[in-house]
């Protein structure tokens, strides 16, 4: 339940931005080269192919990202983040620390060290099952 919240807190706060909670996912895995086909980022985001392929036209038409075909393998596509993306991608970064900061200060000192600690955790989980 918390986590549903959270998402339509940050799905408001980037709402002027023209883009959804899928597409800055799909923006900072690109960004940060942790995939660059659609088949990759996919794989990343743990989502369907045709989802990205969706969030791909998408983004495409916000002038975010380009898609090419690949040099190496003519059925897949090269997607490279544009410097639009990067400006999108960075008012939703900055719309999710002010979330994060509006969280953090609705807790004790003590909560803050355990969401931290806990974040910590999932973050080195994540890592190791990607």
């Amino acid at each position: 339940m918390v986590g549903a919240q959270i998402t339509r807190s940050f799905a408001e706060q980037i709402a002027p931005t023209g883009l959804t909670h899928k597409q800055v996912g799909l923006l900072a895995v690109v960004e940060a080269g942790l995939a660059s086909s659609q088949r990759d980022i996919a794989t990343r985001l743990h989502v369907a192919p045709s989802l990205v392929v969706t969030l791909v036209d998408q983004l495409v038409d916000l002038g975010a990202v380009s898609k090419t075909r690949s040099r190496s393998d003519r059925r897949a596509h090269k997607i490279e983040i544009t410097p639009e993306g990067r400006r999108l991608l960075a008012s939703a970064v900055a719309a999710a620390e002010a979330l994060d900061t509006d969280i953090r200060s609705a807790l004790s000192p003590a909560g803050r060290a355990a969401l931290s600690t806990l974040l910590t955790e999932l973050d080195t989980y994540q890592d190791l099952n990607p």
